[in-house]
């Protein structure tokens, strides 16, 4: 019996995405099959395509990328879902059994290393149908669209960063970056009650739309000389809480300069080369509190979901962009021109 084939956007080489017929995945016990209705183009995709391939110790038939998406049931399998609920996905491939699912915290389960991730180690969601493990997937409220639904993931980023710092009532907060993870843990603190709310960027490719919505207060240059100096102005003396959201030397040196003695610096960056420079000493002598951040826990996807459904948060005016799953390469190209203004582009299939 002939198997029933996809349209998917398959990676075939270093920068080259290919949409292709592939087999529709096959079911097996605890899994549900959606056909997908949007997936958000994240950072950690571009670097796959970069490099023309994905996470996976071995090669993945017809690989395709997409971790950030949603969809409608069409087969539930032994599930509690009903066909025709609208679901997203945990991209977290958590054990479950191991002490950190044991206690919570499955974004720091001993099976995943940060990379154990649906999109990453298997086949994802730039593809018309999606089949993978119900006890991943969320039901979707009604008040959370489809488009909305595809920042989620960075969403939860941003969500848990943020509860993972100290950040209090009228703290001055800078945040070194510009992209969609940054600019959602920017609109999340002024929420929280931040007094004053900077950004810290090497150029303006990405803040347009920042600019629009208006949750900063400031922007500093931060290939500037004088930067240190300009930021302890205007914070008058130092930011009481730092989001590092770049993972780059420069960037953490933006931080150092940019918080105040006995600080916080709140680590989200994660870097593709294994070592970093960072001035130790400047953190030591000012007691500066570094904190990393990664992912979310189960509880707070759930938490993030929410937050969208009760408007706490409008994350559909970060979107630049929504494209046909046909035109999937070209929103890598533009992800990555110098001449872009991409901040999220969201895939339709």
């Amino acid at each position: 019996m002939k198997r029933e084939t996809m349209k998917a956007g398959v990676l075939v080489g270093p920068q080259r995405i290919e949409i292709r017929e592939t087999p529709v995945p096959e079911m097996a016990p605890g899994m549900l099959k959606i056909r997908v209705s949007a997936c958000g183009v994240c950072g950690s995709d571009v670097h796959m395509w970069k490099a023309g391939r994905g996470w996976s110790a071995k090669p993945i038939e017809n690989f395709h990328m997409g971790h950030e998406f949603c969809g409608v049931v069409v087969d539930p399998g032994d599930s509690d879902f009903q066909t025709g609920e609208r679901v997203t996905f945990w991209a977290n491939l958590y054990c479950g059994v191991c002490d950190m699912c044991r206690a919570g915290k499955e974004h720091l389960c001993r099976d995943v290393h940060g990379a154990n991730y649906i999109g990453f180690v298997c086949n994802g969601g730039y593809a018309e149908y999606f089949v993978g493990r119900a006890k991943n997937a969320y039901r979707l409220p009604d008040t959370v669209s489809d488009v909305a639904a595809g920042l989620i993931d960075p969403l939860m980023v941003a969500y848990h960063a943020v509860r993972q710092s100290g950040l209090k009532l009228h703290d001055k907060v800078l945040v070194a970056g510009s992209g969609i993870i940054a600019q959602l843990v920017g609109g999340l603190v002024k929420k929280a009650g931040a007094s004053f709310l900077a950004m810290s960027k090497i150029d303006d490719r990405q803040t347009g739309r920042a600019r629009e919505i208006g949750d900063f207060d400031a922007y500093f240059d931060g290939n500037a000389p004088n930067r240190a100096a300009r930021m302890r102005e205007a914070s008058e003396g130092g930011f009481d809480v730092v989001f590092e959201a770049v993972s780059a030397g420069e960037s953490l040196a933006a931080c150092l300069d940019g918080v105040k003695p006995g600080g916080e610096i709140v680590m989200i960056g994660n870097s593709l080369t294994p070592a970093i420079p960072f001035e130790l000493n400047r953190a030591v002598l000012h007691e500066v509190r570094l904190t990393g951040s990664v992912s979310c826990t189960r509880k707070e996807f759930g938490e993030t979901i929410d937050l969208i459904a009760r408007g706490v948060i409008d994350v559909e005016k970060y979107v630049t962009g929504i494209l046909p799953l046909e035109r999937l390469q070209h929103a890598f190209e533009e992800q990555i021109s110098p001449a872009g203004r991409v901040l999220k582009t969201i895939i339709k299939p």
